[in-house]
């Protein structure tokens, strides 16, 4: 060591005294689509007083940045179509998708993280539409159904073999059940409520949870296929368990109106 610059030492000292999170902290980047209030494009919605008027926000977004920010990471959302995500999440172009539901077809090139969010299937109709009926799937074979296509619900129509229009998007299906001739919209709920609001059409719908299915789960689904893909998703696990335990994730339901993953 003798005559080795102290500069040199000095920087070496102050090196090993760098906190691990400063050490280890990264930028990842995941995909996503407009999937209001799970996701949200600013340029569509612009963000309440008080957010980044440019950057995606969303209650699984603000959840998925807090929880990876316990762990040093910062990530990075970029808005995609979203055949072309699964598409890349499937063949590792990327290293994954914000907010994923699993299914059955994802399971062989994807793992999932803990749920962000969780929500409903629901019917929405007009209103008082169904009042005193049994929201079940088995209830859809009298009536005129659309889904958004490419969403989950399309999925277990089919797995029903329950015929169905297919729409774009929230707006159209609601549109349909209010204005047109399709009798119920089965979609996610909080995402509609949050639509109905928005179009100020909320008190002319009711929205019957469906019974017998399950809740959607909301997750971050990495590529199989992309290095570290279980180190970034064990990662995300982990801030998503410090989040409960800190109670922030409460705090973050609560600021969009809805009730806790929890609860």
């Amino acid at each position: 060591m003798k005559g080795f610059p102290r500069f040199l030492i000095s920087c070496l000292l102050g090196f090993l005294f760098i906190p691990a999170t400063a050490i280890h902290a990264k930028e990842i980047v995941l995909h996503t689509i407009h999937l209001p209030p799970h996701i949200i494009d600013p340029d569509i919605i612009p963000p309440p007083e008080g957010f980044d008027e440019d950057a995606v926000y969303g209650f699984d977004v603000d959840i998925l940045r807090a929880a990876y920010a316990t762990q040093g990471v910062q990530v990075r959302i970029e808005l995609t179509p979203w055949k072309r995500i699964m598409r890349d999440v499937e063949k590792g172009l990327v290293l994954g998708a914000v907010s994923c539901r699993r299914l059955p077809g994802r399971e062989t090139f994807a793992l999932f993280s803990a749920p962000l969010s969780d929500s409903s299937n629901a019917f929405v109709t007009r209103r008082g539409f169904l009042d005193g009926e049994t929201p079940n799937l088995a209830l859809l074979n009298q009536y005129h159904v659309a889904a958004v296509n490419g969403w989950s619900q399309t999925d277990i129509l089919q797995g029903a073999d329950i015929p169905y229009y297919s729409v774009p998007g929230l707006d159209q299906g609601i549109n349909l059940v209010l204005r047109r001739n399709k009798e119920i919209f089965m979609t996610e709920r909080d995402s509609a409520m949050f639509a109905a609001r928005r179009m100020g059409v909320i008190d002319q719908l009711s929205f019957y949870d469906v019974f017998g299915v399950g809740l959607d789960h909301y997750a971050v689904c990495f590529s199989k296929k992309y290095p570290n893909a279980e180190k970034w998703r064990d990662l995300l696990n982990k801030g998503l368990m410090e989040l409960n335990e800190s109670g922030e994730r409460d705090v973050i339901f609560e600021r969009y109106g809805l009730p806790s993953l929890s609860h």
